[in-house]
């Protein structure tokens, strides 16, 4: 069947590209055993004496920066970091390495016929359901791959699966441990409980508290006013080109109302306000001056007497919350109220608490916490054990898979974690430092 797909296709040249998706786990770990001093060249590190080639790190580099940006945009440089991204790299091809190890040193091999049965069942390959020359060729030439390079990825994939799929295949759940699970997640228990609730507590705002709080917010009661255009010019001398300089920085970091510090003039010029319609700022040179002409929306703010009683609303709802959880807190008496068997979903629908009281469900009978609630603040304490009249079938069969896909990612940690404290992993630091 392989021979069968090569016969449509021509060489490509040989890229360096992997599929690492079969094997992913929690991407972001820290790497550092068996991390010394050893390989040289092109090889980032060796694993029990297999070499990791620069070429493949700078793929499985490209690959999870990819991944990153499909998920989060270019925002995701400013929660992880560089040297984050190549350990995860690092540790992808480590991994990787060691479950082909396994694989070869027991024996597991894959045929041609289920490489090209993968290969056919790509859905990128399939065109109405039916594996497509056409697409295969592109998807080979856009990566400059031969598609024997390409088929031994995908017999790398299958081995790598077979391992695991020993791995995945051996966890089971009890009906006791399934039971216990439900209740802790799906189970009723009884509060016994006290309200202080905002409305109790008088509390008054004084103006001048008003007026402090609109001169330190006062960005809050702002909006953007209409579209200006300026202008600056300056002299062509030493002097003249070091403060248009700055104005240019200023202007490319966005910074626009420091402009006025240079005491820019309105724009006149209809052309160049042609030319600002589509960009923030233009920086032009002429024989006699140098000239910076920009666009400014100038904030207005609402004035005082239109939002002092948002302001009087705000200030005191903060009074009443500090003055409701101090009663809270100090408060040692019976709690004299009682509610009805609730799960978690009827408890914030009663209650309506700031987060899920995770730890109310937890708790043991008797101990007291304190919740922040919608409206105010609330003591409660469990009065009795969590309780299940019914077990819910579907919830049970979701609940199972969930403890299953648990546990397999435990074994599946624990079988690397294994295969990486027998290893011998040398990494050429010099080299991985290099790396940007």
């Amino acid at each position: 069947m392989l021979s069968k797909i090569r016969k449509n296709l021509r060489a490509f040249s040989l890229p360096l590209w992997i599929v690492a998706a079969s094997f992913v786990g929690t991407i972001f770990l820290v790497w550092g055993r068996g991390s010394v001093l050893g390989p040289s060249g092109t090889e980032v590190a060796t694993v029990n004496g297999e070499g990791i080639s620069l070429v493949e790190f700078n793929r499985e580099y490209s690959n999870i920066i990819n991944d990153l940006r499909t998920k989060f945009g270019e925002n995701y440089r400013k929660f992880i970091k560089n040297d984050e991204i190549k350990q995860a790299a690092l540790r992808r091809l480590v991994v990787r390495k060691l479950l082909l190890q396994t694989a070869k040193d027991e024996g597991i091999q894959v045929s041609d016929w289920a490489v090209a049965r993968a290969i056919e069942e790509i859905p990128a390959f399939q065109d109405n359901g039916t594996f497509s020359i056409k697409l295969y060729r592109s998807f080979l030439r856009a990566r400059h791959m031969t598609p024997k390079s390409f088929e031994n990825i995908v017999r790398e994939d299958l081995l790598i699966n077979k391992v695991l799929s020993v791995v995945n295949n051996s966890p089971s759940v009890t009906e006791f441990e399934l039971k216990k699970l439900y209740t802790s997640f799906f189970g009723k228990r009884k509060f016994k409980y006290k309200l202080f609730p905002l409305k109790d507590f008088n509390v008054s705002v004084s103006d001048k508290e008003i007026e402090e709080y609109y001169k330190k917010n006062r960005e809050e009661f702002s909006k953007e006013g209409e579209v200006s255009n300026f202008v600056l010019t300056f002299p062509k001398t030493a002097e003249g080109e070091k403060e248009a300089q700055k104005a240019f920085e200023i202007a490319r970091s966005g910074k626009f109302s420091q402009l006025f510090n240079f005491n820019p003039k309105p724009l006149k010029d209809k052309n160049l306000e042609k030319e600002l319609q589509k960009k923030p700022f233009i920086f032009k040179s002429s024989d006699r001056e140098l000239l910076l002409a920009f666009k400014y929306k100038k904030k207005e703010y609402r004035p005082l007497s239109e939002v002092k009683n948002e302001i009087e609303a705000v200030l005191k709802t903060e009074k009443a919350l500090k003055e409701a959880e101090r009663a809270a807190k100090s408060y040692k008496g019976e709690l004299p109220n009682e509610t009805e068997f609730l799960d978690r979903a009827e408890f914030v629908k009663k209650f309506k608490p700031l987060e899920i009281p995770e730890g109310l469900y937890s708790s043991p009978v008797g101990v007291r916490k304190i919740v922040r609630l919608e409206n105010g603040f609330g003591i409660f304490s469990p009065e009795t054990d969590l309780k299940v009249n019914k077990f819910d079938k579907e919830k049970m069969e979701k609940l199972k898979e969930f403890i299953i896909a648990q546990k397999r990612e435990t074994n599946y940690q624990n079988f690397v974690n294994l295969l990486l404290q027998r290893a011998t992993v040398k990494i050429n630091e010099k080299l991985f430092r290099s790396i940007k």
